[in-house]
């Protein structure tokens, strides 16, 4: 059956009406995602930024036992302080600055040949 122009009319904008309230539901669905995904992006930067603060604190405190360590080898080189545990650590170091002296003495021989 052939349908009228206005048959058609009203139909075209049946259609046209329907689209808008699918835009509309696509538009809110998209508003709902976009905040949910700026809270998510809000949500990784925070723990980022305290994954960092971790690290900072972690880089200090390795810091700080380097400070002491060589705080503790320039005490025990000017007097012995008699601390068992660390007698194997003092006997490595020992050995490490015979090696070095060593090699020190190497690279001034062969400086030497030049």
């Amino acid at each position: 059956m052939a349908q009228s122009k206005e048959d058609r009319q009203k139909e075209l904008n049946r259609l046209l009406d329907q689209a808008k309230d699918g835009f509309r539901k696509f538009g809110k669905e998209l508003g709902v995602l976009a905040k949910k995904s700026e809270k998510g992006l809000a949500k990784v930067s925070k723990s980022g930024k305290i994954q960092l603060d971790i690290m900072g604190l972690n880089v200090q405190k390795e810091k700080l036992f380097y400070d002491i360590g060589k705080k503790v080898a320039d005490l025990n080189t000017k007097k012995d302080l008699g601390l068992a545990e660390l007698e194997s650590y003092w006997r490595k170091m020992d050995k490490i600055h015979k090696e070095v002296e060593s090699k020190r003495k190497a690279l001034s021989s062969v400086k030497g040949e030049e």
